[in-house]
């Protein structure tokens, strides 16, 4: 039952008592009519004591009955304490689809729980073990932390975690992995001094003044990782991509798939040896850098249509085909990059003085700055236009466009990893404890990427959703008894929930 209000024609304001009877409201008592907002406070004080009779005649008892006085209330919560608040529904809920991905025939209950408090709140080791205490109730000491990324590296578990993935993936994702996207990136340090691993070399963050790891990472048509590689930070990125494709070849059995990549993975070199392999690829192609003959053809041929293609064999190689694209937001976006960067040169040739950068428009030349004419009259020839490069002659031009359009999936991977996983900066120093701490966020990755997937949010949405429900700890004071209740939660969280089988916190 419950108390409605209702203001008729002359202002008044009616107090009644309706219940709910399936999908109406029934009325089970009209109080009175308020004129003013003296009356309306008394019919609704009446209106309460008339609920709360109703419920003590049905025998339902409230320590807020008229019959306590409210001292009796306060008296029983005096007798109890509430020790801890703790995050058990979302950890079960992660601990659920850490199990189910396989990751629990590693055997190893700190690995475990050092991935699922990467996945609800990454940071430091140190922080991670307050979370792990205060949060989830798991209590660890920082040497076991520390000696578990140990055994993680000693006992090779980056074989044994991809080879879950393996059997995962094929079983419950995608039965014949018929194409693998694969992009690299960097980790910087908080340090300023290189090692044999730890190196200087081209930062994706802009930390170039910072030692460097080179990850390389491979990832399934959904977005789901594959394999993670660590490389020395000053490793060129396209000779990154045949150690990881090899790899995985070797450990999954692959057979008659395409690798995709950017044009980073273009070289003669990486080409020639997937094709001895007998592997199909496609590969963004910088057309700007084409040989000057296959860059004329192109000119002649060019699509001027928006999502109009052309494919042409490169006579070189006759196994290799150039397909291009145009797009007509691609050649608006490329026109306003060129504008900016023409009127940037123009104004520094107009006052040399204040140069601090090179110029991609200007050269010096006998003491003088001049425009590249050449290299501006290139860039509006190709504005507009995608190049890719592929030996998978078999697809369509559009087929390769939509197979290389979806080599966001793995940067997506790498944005998850990077912000909502925090794998960077790496505060460890030894080899050993990087490949660990990477080996973590990578078994994070995979529970997060297929979490994603079966609900179609982010993770960061999931984690924040489940983190509306707790479960509060109880003791009583005289006989130290313990009990523990949950918080009432939404209907998204009782969705998320049923997902890993938490009917009991309901």
């Amino acid at each position: 039952m419950f108390i409605r209000k209702s203001i008729n024609k002359a202002g008044n304001t009616s107090v009644q008592i309706v219940e709910k009877d399936g999908r109406l409201n029934r009325l089970v008592k009209h109080i009175g009519t308020a004129r003013n907002p003296l009356e309306l406070d008394e019919l609704l004080k009446s209106a309460s004591w008339f609920i709360e009779q109703e419920r003590i005649k049905s025998g339902k008892v409230s320590l807020f009955d008229n019959r306590f006085k409210r001292s009796d209330f306060d008296a029983l919560l005096d007798s109890l304490s509430f020790p801890k608040v703790l995050d058990s529904p979302t950890y079960q809920f992660f601990k659920y689809f850490y199990q189910k991905v396989g990751f629990n025939s590693l055997d190893n209950e700190c690995f475990k729980d050092l991935v699922i408090a990467r996945i609800v709140e990454p940071g430091s080791k140190r922080k991670t073990r307050e979370i792990l205490i205060t949060r989830f109730g798991k209590k660890y000491s920082l040497t076991k932390i520390y000696r578990t990324l140990k055994t993680a590296t000693a006992e090779n578990y980056k074989a044994e975690i991809e080879k879950i993935v393996n059997v995962f993936v094929r079983k419950n994702i995608d039965p014949e992995i018929a194409v693998l996207f694969f992009d690299v990136t960097t980790l910087y340090y908080e340090a300023f001094e290189e090692d044999d691993f730890r190196r200087f070399g081209f930062s994706k963050d802009l930390k170039h003044n910072q030692p460097q790891i080179v990850v390389g990472l491979t990832v399934t048509r959904l977005g789901v990782p594959l394999s993670l590689n660590v490389f020395e930070g000053n490793r060129f990125e396209g000779h990154t991509m045949l150690p990881c494709v090899n790899s995985l070849v070797r450990s999954f059995n692959l057979k008659d798939f395409v690798v995709v990549a950017d044009s980073a993975m273009l070289s003669v070199e990486n080409l020639a040896v997937l094709e001895k392999q007998n592997l199909k690829y496609i590969v963004g192609a910088r057309i700007g850098n084409l040989p000057t003959k296959l860059f004329k053809e192109l000119l002649e041929k060019a699509p001027q249509k928006d999502g109009e293609t052309i494919r042409i064999t490169i006579k070189t190689d006759p196994k290799r085909v150039l397909i291009v694209s145009y797009s007509a937001k691609r050649a608006t976006k490329d026109r306003y990059g060129r504008e900016k960067l023409l009127t940037t040169a123009i104004k520094a040739q107009a006052n040399p003085s204040v140069i601090t950068r090179r110029y991609k428009f200007l050269v010096a030349k006998a003491g003088k700055l001049e425009l590249k004419n050449a290299l501006i009259e290139k860039s509006i020839s190709l504005e507009g236009l995608k190049g890719y490069i592929t030996n998978h002659t078999a697809l369509t031009n559009d087929e390769v466009i939509q197979k290389y359009g979806e080599l966001w999936q793995v940067e997506k991977s790498f944005r998850m990893s990077k912000s909502d996983l925090l794998a960077r900066p790496i505060f460890h120093t030894l080899k050993e404890s990087i490949e660990a701490h990477l080996l973590i966020v990578f078994t994070a990755l995979v529970v997060s990427s297929y979490i994603e997937i079966i609900t179609q949010k982010s993770i960061r949405k999931v984690v924040k959703t489940l983190l509306q429900i707790k479960e509060i700890v109880i003791e009583e004071k005289t006989t130290s008894q313990k009990s523990s209740r949950f918080t009432n939660s939404s209907e998204e969280v009782q969705k998320l929930l049923k997902l890993a089988k938490l009917t009991w916190v309901t």
